[in-house]
């Protein structure tokens, strides 16, 4: 009796599935809209095409490109997801006008594992706006040709110091190379000395896991018990205490400056305005 109950619900289900399937692609042949960006082909009711998206975004991409045009919208996880491709698409996300488009809501649920609460895409547009022009001091012109020498130096540096460049030959990793190098010349040119005291080829592992985070699965499902979440998570906290010891040695030394308990540092005060985009990230 029992295993007839179970034929009886497994063959329900699936002619329930075989169903659901028949009319999503019934419905996928009907005329749409004229205004309404042309669908992508999907079996799956709900699942869509997240399977091709989630394996290869960028082939996905190009596939879909190649029949719909720079414009076209595929079913992810139950939610219609539109594409704008292209120079015209690209001004029109970019630079879109809040009314017209809102970046936080697609954004948010991706960069906040990465980013932390309360910055980027985790609040407000207007508070975005400001938190961007903390940014612009230290990428002007004068801070940029200061940061050549700098940069120069932390390059040298490395190749001077580092095992896989010691010797008249041999073999290097390229990408893990260029990873550390650029930890170090952007931790020693934007975010002053005392930073780059702080990093270690163990920060640009830290920075890897955290980019490890920006996967399209983590669009829709950022709390995902995956791999790469985990390491995610792990990373940005090690990184947050790192980051949080920094600011505070910093506000302490402020403070005692105010009090006229510590002489001038130049280098120090040259960092002050780049104090709120470490305060930033983490």
């Amino acid at each position: 009796m029992e295993v007839d109950t179970i034929v009886r619900g497994a063959l329900y289900a699936l002619v329930a599935l075989l169903t659901s399937i028949f009319v999503n692609v019934v419905c996928q042949y009907l005329p749409c809209r004229k205004s309404e960006p042309p669908l992508v082909f999907h079996w799956l009711p709900f699942l869509g095409n997240a399977i091709e998206y989630g394996t290869d975004p960028f082939n996905f991409y190009k596939r879909c490109r190649d029949k719909h045009g720079d414009i076209f919208t595929f079913v992810l996880l139950g939610k219609k997801m539109t594409v704008c491709l292209g120079p015209e698409g690209n001004e029109f996300v970019l630079n879109g006008r809040v009314s017209d488009v809102n970046a936080e809501d697609i954004y948010g649920p991706l960069t906040t594992p990465v980013f932390g609460s309360d910055v980027v895409y985790d609040c407000p547009n207007a508070k975005l706006m400001e938190q961007k022009k903390f940014v612009k001091f230290g990428l002007t012109k004068q801070a940029l040709d200061s940061y050549v020498p700098l940069i120069e130096r932390e390059v040298l540096d490395y190749l001077s110091s580092s095992k896989s460049f010691q010797g008249a030959n041999g073999r290097v990793n390229v990408s893990t190379a260029m990873a550390e190098i650029t930890i170090f010349t952007a931790g020693r040119a934007l975010q002053g000395a005392e930073v780059r005291k702080k990093l270690t080829a163990e920060f640009a592992e830290l920075y890897h896991d955290l980019d490890l985070g920006f996967q399209p699965i983590n669009f829709l499902m950022p709390w995902a018990p995956l791999p790469q979440n985990r390491r995610r998570d792990v990373a940005h906290l090690k990184m947050r205490s790192v980051y949080m010891d920094l600011i505070n040695d910093r506000r302490e030394k402020a403070a005692k400056k105010k009090l006229g308990e510590e002489n001038d540092n130049k280098e120090t005060d040259s960092k002050q305005s780049q104090l709120p985009c470490v305060s930033l990230q983490f």
